[in-house]
């Protein structure tokens, strides 16, 4: 056991050594990770010394609260090491070959506004382990001290006389017993009093397993049923085999004290307004929300049960420690925890988009028409399921059911889930599926490729090379954190706050106390090239360096093109270019050509020139692009003007309604983009107004906008634009490319620690003694 303890301390000390390396080189102050690396090198040494050896063997329970820290000790110097980017296994600084500028940045960023969590987390393990040092100290002096008056005073007794064993009665408890002595027949009665109370506590710690169950299975399989006998149903079960519950708490024990000890209070819970639907306009929702409401656990367990188990114990081995249960509390109440795990997992407060139906709140009369709710709305979830919505069936449901919903009930069918969500624009609350009306916002998806904005020192603005989402995670006010990459090249950040502020919109102040950087980032088109030559005048962009600038196109020649920086103005690139001109002329006449050929030299001031389609020239490198990597052809999603159930329009450059259309011409900045015409059947369909006439934007008011279609065509921002994305997809909990379950398993594991816990906490006496035979 020692050497096992020895190899992971010297893992940690090497590690730790290499963390404040890294800590000092960037300027930042390691003392308490140096506290750390010594108290580790202490404890290392009592464990190096063979002395101790014996020791360590006869106090293994006692040293289990040392794996356990060293456990922890391992967890944080691994958040460490990643957040100062370290290979683990070696513990080195890892080396990059060609890394793009913009993921360095958000590694560095995060690493800054990790370090002072960390040390301060660091420092109180190393406050455990001197603790740990002084208790292990004191009990090894104890024990040489001990061991030394025992062998002085050891002697040799011999018998030289046979004593024989007296009889035993097995009823000898039960005997009325008396001396005729009032004393000792009552010290006699309280003797047998205690032996029936150890002989019933012995008989309550002894577990006598029923063998009856598996008597079926024999002739079946006989090896399994062989098996199962031998290994879990012995003659006995004594206390021992259970001995982790002397230090840790089995996990179905803890599932049954916390589901009949708690309720959750203050659920947030959709109820259903009755009423005229005059009425239910003038309240502006059928749904309202009672942030009263209460739930039984045991009825919500989807909500709860997993993400408990995946905090108390994500390996499955079946019991909960200490040490995790308070990591997760904190400063706060279990029921509290438990309540903020159900909001979690129900998605309360987090954006997401939903796809209107006929059953919305319907439209006013005068455009109201069959199937009138189509496309994607941006929406908030806003309640937390109940157990109906949930999917789960009760008995009085079942009794109270139809024939075919009984049989529906029992067949194995996918049970739906529905969610509650709040129209952000609209203030509407509807009840929407989760499996087929519900995904994320602006087509966030596993897979996805997107680029992220990096502000420059010159105030401009610069777009990363292209990323993939490979996790993400939708949180609490409309942030979503995502990941991109594996390894040591991933990065994590969160995109920032919703772009438009609501009214009645759940928003999460405190984040910005989070270690996670904040980004604004966009998703990218299918067209990497060009498939059609660019216009002069349109917006494209040109790679540099891992990085991507907004450009303007300024000539086409051919397979070439020359531009310049989108932010010049078309005036400012003219006058650039003639005074250019000017000074070169001049520069002519004073010092001659140069050297430079005169053909040369009439290209300065124009701009750079990049090829367009460098496949013509057999040239695989691709560093002009259009614009986010959209262009003429490619399906995409666009907003479109609409009114809602109160005749109040909402224009394009605000409408968070999103149908599928496809680019068909480029104009400097904007999308000439074709809406389908079936669309045109929709009674409010803006298309079916006249272009250019004028809309009221409330009823009755004197703001009005003109009509932007012509038809199913409409002229639009570029960057209002994004990917084309078909139906709903999974949005609850972290989505991720790996399958689920699998992360806790992966990264590094101490298995010498894990072993050693594992050795203490269950009885092996049999196998041990099976492995001597």
């Amino acid at each position: 056991m020692s050497v096992d303890i020895v190899g992971t301390i010297g893992i940690l000390i090497n590690l730790g050594l290499e963390i404040k390396t890294r800590l000092d080189s960037l300027n930042q102050a390691a003392e308490d990770l140096q506290l750390l690396t010594t108290n580790l090198m202490l404890l290392l040494k009592i464990f190096e010394n063979p002395v101790n050896e014996t020791l360590v063997k006869t106090r293994v329970s006692e040293f289990v609260y040392i794996l356990d820290v060293l456990q922890s000790i391992a967890h944080s110097c691994t958040k460490c090491a990643k957040a100062l980017d370290i290979d683990l296994a070696g513990a080195t600084a890892t080396t990059k070959k060609a890394e793009g500028r913009g993921i360095k940045f958000i590694k560095r960023l995060r690493a800054f506004s990790m370090i002072p969590d960390l040390l301060a987390e660091i420092q109180r393990k190393a406050n455990q382990l001197q603790q740990i040092y002084n208790v292990i100290s004191t009990i090894i002096v104890h024990d040489i001290r001990t061991q030394q008056g025992g062998t002085s005073e050891k002697e040799t007794v011999e018998s030289t006389s046979a004593v024989e064993e007296p009889a035993r009665h097995e009823n000898l408890l039960d005997l009325d017993l008396s001396t005729g002595f009032a004393s000792i027949d009552q010290m006699v009665g309280n003797l047998i009093k205690e032996c029936n109370h150890l002989r019933q506590r012995l008989q309550e710690a002894t577990l006598i397993p029923d063998t009856s169950a598996i008597q079926v299975f024999q002739a079946q399989n006989p090896e399994a049923a062989s098996f199962w006998k031998d290994r879990f149903q012995e003659r006995e079960l004594n206390a021992s085999a259970l001995r982790y519950e002397t230090i840790y708490v089995s996990w179905a024990r803890f599932v049954h004290i916390v589901e009949t000890s708690l309720v959750l209070k203050k659920i947030p819970t959709g109820i259903l307004e009755t009423g005229n639907i005059d009425l239910v306009r003038q309240q502006g929702s059928r749904y309202s929300i009672d942030e009263s409401g209460t739930r039984c656990l045991s009825s919500i367990r989807p909500l709860w049960l997993l993400a408990l188990r995946s905090a108390f114990d994500p390996l499955h081995k079946g019991y909960v420690k200490p040490l995790d249960y308070f990591n997760l509390l904190h400063d706060s109440s279990l029921s509290e925890t438990l309540r903020k795990l159900v909001l979690e997992n129900a998605g309360y407060g987090i954006i997401v988009e939903c796809e209107r139906a006929s059953e919305d709140l319907s439209l006013p009369a005068a455009i109201e028409s069959p199937s009138d709710h189509v496309g994607w709305i941006s929406a908030q979830i806003v309640a937390v399921p109940t157990s109906n919505e949930l999917g789960i069936v009760t008995e009085r449901e079942i009794v109270e059911s139809s024939s075919d919903s009984l049989f529906a009930s029992f067949d194995g069918a996918t049970q739906d889930v529905h969610v509650y969500v709040r129209y952000l624009q609209t203030g509407q609350i509807e009840r929407k599926s989760l499996s087929t009306q519900v995904r994320p916002i602006g087509g966030i998806s596993i897979g996805a490729a997107f680029s992220i904005c990096h502000e420059l020192e010159s105030g401009d603005h610069a777009w990363s090379c292209d990323l993939h989402i490979t996790e993400f995670k939708a949180c609490y006010g409309g942030r979503y954190i995502i990941t991109a990459g594996v390894g040591s090249a991933a990065i994590v950040f969160s995109t920032r706050p919703f772009k438009n502020s609501f009214d009645k919109m759940l928003s999460d102040d405190n984040f910005s106390t989070s270690a996670i950087p904040e980004f604004s980032c966009t998703l990218l088109g299918p067209s990497k090239v060009f498939s059609q030559p660019p216009k002069v005048g349109e917006k494209v962009q040109v790679g540099y360096e891992g990085l991507w600038y907004d450009s303007r196109v300024t000539l086409v020649d051919g397979d070439e093109i020359e531009y310049t920086d989108w932010d010049s103005s078309p005036n400012q690139v003219s006058t650039n270019i003639t005074e250019t001109r000017k000074d070169i002329k001049e520069e002519e006449e004073d010092r001659g050509s140069l050297f430079f050929p005169e053909e040369q030299l009439t290209q300065l001031g124009k701009g750079t020139r990049r090829l367009w389609r460098p496949w013509r020239r057999n040239i695989n490198r691709y560093d002009v692009r259009p614009y986010h990597r959209f262009h003429i052809g490619d399906s995409i999603e666009a907003p479109v003007m609409y009114p809602d159930f109160r005749f109040y329009y909402h224009v394009i450059d605000d409408s968070q309604l999103y149908l599928p259309a496809r680019i068909v011409d480029v104009q400097g900045d904007q999308y000439v983009i074709e809406f389908s015409p079936a669309f045109s059947v929709h009674g409010w369909w803006p298309g079916r107004i006249a272009k250019g006439q004028q809309v009221d934007l409330v009823p009755g008011s004197r703001d009005k906008v003109k009509n932007p279609f012509d038809f199913n065509r409409v002229t639009l921002g570029m960057d209002l634009v994004r990917p084309f994305s078909a139906g709903p997809r999974p949005v609850l909990g972290v989505q991720s490319m790996k399958p689920p379950g699998w992360s806790p398993y992966q990264g590094i594991h101490l298995r010498n620690l894990e072993d050693l816990l594992e050795q203490s906490l269950w009885n092996n006496d049999r196998d041990s003694t099976r492995a001597g035979a």
